[in-house]
Formats: structure tokens, C-alpha cells, sequence
């Protein structure tokens, strides 16, 4: 393009800064969540029962805040393949935006490094588009029949698209005058005045960030909560189940009010599921959940470990994604099954580590040995980012199980932990950790978690079976406090057997696909929405997309309080 890159920069900066200060929708956003993931479950008597055993009474007319998020780089990705066509996924550049204990959305503001980054982004995949402009892909007329009329139709048709709700009066006013400035001042063609166009959305807060109230609409207060318009609900459904930016059938289903009811929002949702996009999350909710995004930084020791490489890693990290895809979308979605199957889905690289056989690079359906194996918490995903770099670990073990299926939540730990005897001082790890539970300093936190923990000691520190560890027997045996009552096991196996019958665990569940899907901790104010999607996923029969389409539902998901200071 011949034009001049300072004056094109100052033109964006000032079209995104004066479309991130002039909007009253990009307002009132913050959030200040509560204790945090997994806090407490629900209750059957219609309350929400921390970890300390209180119960809160559920009030089924309040919901929790709505921050105003930034586009994870999942979604920046997804939103810039189904709105350009591209598939360079720029946002793999951008910073981490994960939190360790689960993906929270990003809802701080723009470093210069990110803006910086954001800005690179914008200019490549705008500079990638412009082929498609020349050929009248992502044109909504011919410019043959008026280049400035084509122009602001495409404001109006692409940014609607951009913005997930329709272009503001003043928003298009600016953009034509940036195309106009463009087309005069920079002497640029059409189609460079265009890129322009669509450098400038890529930056500015409405593609950005979550929030997608229509900029004219008035808040709609029923009773002390606000209810979320429709662009915002048809956002919301989106981004939840495919990670991705509404279609045109979402947006005409909001534009037409179809989402104003929890019927319409039910209709779309379970519409939604029915598309393959929805399997890429539930891969990531697992993965997140679980935290698998941590296992390539678990290191091992190769000198025990000879065999795994960086290629067992992702193979172990594709199968738990082809697994919770394959039992959600293609078996019963149940949780029992996620949790207790005595198969997988494997490939040539992890038949030795399962004893199975297994060839090809393609994960493949495979029937295990129901005496090791039952689901993800036996799966080498799992078990090698929980061990150690040597062996096992049942601490962590233990507090994924406590903290994940249990909602419960641990104190912080004391800083005078002494770290367990190493292998060599002989014994097995759980013997080593026994004597070291034995710790004034350590028996808080560690009887809570190693004596779940010990019951996935059949497993090394990469997921291998065993029955000897160190030279001596495995006992895998083990407790854990469930249901009301402590509840004795013989090995993982049967561990995963108490816990895929467990009311806990499937409020647990429930409620970590509720805080998946706002982005955010749990506060009082949910208590209600999470009561209701723990009812509907309380029979051992619902699937995973019965409690996604529930998620969708709960009043959290529609309505939302009042930020601190907002007016009316």
C-alpha cells in the first residue's frame, strides 16, 4: 500500500480511542469476584453450602456480576477465522492469558507489549483480507456501483459482525470518516481504504472486549438485576459453547427477540451443540479444568523416564481431547462414563505406556484393562502432569481430586513444609509421605489430600502401571471424606467408582461448567444459578450437553448486577 504508515497509526489510535471513550456501553463492567473456583457446592436443601459447612439460601432473583472481559487468545483466534476466513491464529504471539487454577478471561486493561502485539495482529490479518476484498468475498455489494456507498454498507454489515451487535450511529459516523480521510488525505484505493476499515475494529473495544450491549438500549432493571440484552445473550451462547463469535442466524435470532426467553435461549444452545465447534470446547473446559496446559512445562527425569519424549506429551494430551469429544458428542456424555471407562482413545506412541496395542498416529478407540484403567483420572494426561519428575505424587493427586471434584478448598500452606525423604532414602512414596504427613506442619493440608491421593499409587510419575515401587508392594488404598462420610477404596479404581456415584461430585462438576462459562468465580449472588444447573445434571443419566444447555439457561448467564457506581 502506498501510504504513510505514522499517519495511518495516528488515524487508528484516534478512530479506537475515540470509539473506546465515546460509548456508554464499554462502561460499568468491573467485577470484583468471591473466594474463588470451587468454593463451595450446592445443597439439596435449595442453598449453597461452603467449604466450612454453612449454607447460604439460594435467592432465585439475584445474579452475580458481569465483567467486561478481553477475548481470550482461543477466541481471539476462532472470532478472526469465522470473520476473515483467516487461519494464522495470531493471538498464539500474544502474552499467556490463562489463570493457573482455571481460564478467567483476561479483564485488565492493554499493556503497551499486548497493544503493540494487538496492533501487528490487526495489520496482517487486514492486509491478509485484502484479496478477499478484490474478489468481493467480505463485501456485502459492488463498488463497481459506488465505492462510498459500498463502503458504509460494509461498516454496517461487517461491523455488526466485529462488534456482535449492530454498528452505532456516531461508531459509523467515525469509521466513514476514517474511510473518507483514508480515500483523501492517504490517496488510498478502495480496497486499502477498506484494510483500513478493518484494522481499525480489530482495535478498537467493541471487537476486543465482551460486553455487546446495544450502545442506544437502555438497561432493562427487573428488580435489583439488569437483563442482558439480546446481542449480549447471543455473545454470551457463543462464545461459551463455540469459543467463538455469533453466526447470522444467532444475530438474527437476537435482532428478532428470540433470545428474550428461556425457550429461545434453550433452542439456540442445544442448536449450537449440534455444530463440531462445540467439540473444540469441551477439550478446552477439560483442558482448563484440569489444567493440561501445564503438562509440556512438567519436565521428567530422563534417566527414569527414558522413553517419554515432547511426542508422548502431545499424544497424551490429544487422547484426553479425542476422549472427552468422543464421549460427549459421540457416546452418552455422562459423567460416570468420563469418569469410570474402561477405554481410550490411543495411537502407537502410547500403547507401551498402556500395555496396549495400538498402531498408526491416529487416536483409535481402545478397550483397556478395567482392573487399571477407568477414565480420565487414569489416563497419562492426568498422572504425568500430576507426578513428579521421578515418581509419583500423591499430594497433588490428592489436592486435584479435593479441590476439582470436591469443591473444597484448602488453607494456605505454611511456609516450613519440609519436602519429603527422596526415593533414595529408601521405601515406598507412600511410605515416604506417611512419615512425612506425620509433620505438625504438614498434617493440615496433607490429610485432606494424601489419603486420596495414595490411591493412585499403582501409577508412576508418567501413568505407567505398577505393582512394585521402589522394590516394594503398592498399596493403593486410601480414603476420602464424600457424600457426608469418609468413604475407604482399594486402589484408583475404585476411588473413581465412589466418586462417579457421588451427589458432591456432580454439583462439583456442575458448578465448574457454570464458572467456565461466566468466566469468573462464583460469588452469593449465583447461588441460585448454580442450584439449577446442579438440579439439571443431578440424574446419573444427563450428559454433558444437558448441563452445557442448562449453563446456558441459569439466571447468571442472563441477567447481571449492577456494577459499583453504575447508573441507571
Amino acid at each position: 500500500m502506498n501510504r504513510s504508515i505514522p499517519a495511518k497509526l495516528f488515524l487508528l489510535g484516534a478512530v479506537c480511542m475515540a470509539m473506546a471513550c465515546g460509548q456508554g456501553e464499554i462502561t460499568g463492567g468491573s467485577d470484583t469476584p468471591g473466594s474463588g473456583t470451587g468454593s463451595g457446592s450446592v445443597g439439596s436443601s435449595g442453598g449453597v453450602t461452603g467449604a466450612g459447612g454453612s449454607t447460604t439460601r439460594a435467592d432465585p432473583n439475584a445474579a452475580g456480576l458481569m465483567p467486561m472481559l478481553r477475548l481470550t487468545n482461543r477466541e481471539y483466534n476462532n472470532t478472526v477465522h469465522d470473520l476473515l476466513g483467516d487461519t494464522s491464529q495470531p493471538a498464539n504471539q500474544f502474552a499467556t492469558d490463562l489463570d493457573p487454577t482455571f481460564e478467567f478471561r483476561r479483564a485488565d486493561g492493554v499493556a503497551v507489549q499486548d497493544a503493540t502485539l494487538l496492533r501487528t495482529a490487526a495489520e496482517g490479518l487486514a492486509a491478509a483480507a485484502a484479496p478477499k476484498l478484490v474478489s468481493g468475498m467480505l463485501l456485502p455489494c459492488d463498488p463497481a456501483t459506488g465505492e462510498d456507498a459500498c463502503a458504509q454498507k460494509f461498516i454496517t454489515s461487517f461491523g455488526q459482525r466485529a462488534f456482535r451487535r449492530p454498528v452505532a450511529a456516531d461508531e459509523a459516523m467515525r469509521l466513514t470518516g476514517l474511510y473518507m480521510t483514508a480515500r483523501t488525505t492517504l490517496n488510498l484505493s478502495f480496497t486499502d481504504a477498506v484494510s483500513v476499515l478493518i484494522e481499525a475494529m480489530l482495535q478498537a473495544p467493541q471487537f476486543l472486549y465482551h460486553w455487546e450491549a446495544a450502545p442506544t438500549a437502555m438497561n432493562i432493571h427487573e428488580g435489583a438485576v439488569v437483563r442482558l440484552g439480546s446481542y449480549q445473550i447471543a455473545s454470551r451462547l457463543s462464545y461459551f459453547i463455540w469459543g467463538s463469535m455469533p453466526d447470522d442466524m444467532l444475530l438474527a435470532s437476537a435482532a428478532a427477540g428470540k433470545l428474550d426467553t428461556v425457550a429461545g435461549v434453550q433452542a439456540e444452545a442445544r442448536r449450537l451443540l449440534a455444530d463440531p465447534r462445540a467439540k473444540q470446547t469441551v477439550s478446552a473446559f477439560f483442558s482448563d479444568w484440569m489444567g493440561l496446559y501445564g503438562l509440556t512445562a512438567n519436565m521428567k527425569d530422563p534417566t527414569v523416564y527414558k522413553t517419554y519424549t515432547a511426542a508422548t506429551q502431545q499424544a497424551l494430551l490429544d487422547e484426553t481431547s479425542a476422549f472427552v469429544q468422543n464421549v460427549s458428542f459421540g457416546g452418552d456424555g455422562r459423567l460416570g462414563t468420563l469418569l469410570g471407562a474402561p477405554y481410550s482413545y490411543i495411537n502407537a506412541t502410547l500403547a507401551p505406556l498402556y500395555g496396549a496395542s495400538a498402531t498408526g498416529a491416529a487416536m483409535t478407540k481402545t478397550d483397556l484393562d478395567p482392573m487399571q484403567r477407568a477414565g480420565l483420572l487414569t489416563q497419562g494426561s492426568f498422572l504425568a502432569l500430576t507426578g513428579s519428575p521421578d515418581g509419583s505424587n500423591p499430594v497433588r493427586r490428592g489436592k486435584f481430586v479435593f479441590t476439582k471434584l470436591l469443591c473444597q478448598t484448602l488453607p494456605p500452606p505454611p511456609a516450613n513444609v519440609p519436602p519429603p525423604a527422596p526415593a533414595s532414602a529408601g521405601g515406598t512414596t507412600r511410605q515416604r509421605f506417611e512419615v512425612h504427613d506425620q509433620n505438625a506442619c504438614a498434617k493440615g493440608c496433607h490429610m485432606s489430600m494424601d489419603p486420596i491421593g495414595f490411591g493412585f499409587e499403582s501409577y508412576d510419575g508418567i501413568g505407567q502401571y505398577r505393582t512394585m515401587d521402589n522394590g516394594l508392594p503398592v498399596d493403593a488404598s486410601g480414603s476420602i471424606p464424600l457424600d457426608g462420610k469418609v468413604q475407604t477404596f482399594n486402589d484408583a479404581v475404585g476411588l473413581v467408582g465412589l466418586l462417579a456415584k457421588s451427589p458432591q461430585v456432580r454439583n462439583c462438576f456442575a458448578g465448574e461448567w457454570s464458572r467456565f462459562a461466566l468466566s469468573r468465580a462464583d460469588t452469593p449472588d449465583d447461588a441460585a444459578s448454580l442450584q439449577a444447573t446442579a438440579a439439571a445434571f443431578a440424574s446419573d443419566t444427563a450428559s454433558v450437553q444437558d448441563l452445557m444447555a442448562a449453563v446456558a439457561t441459569m439466571r447468571s448467564f442472563r441477567y447481571r448486577s449492577p456494577s459499583p457506581g453504575e447508573m441507571p
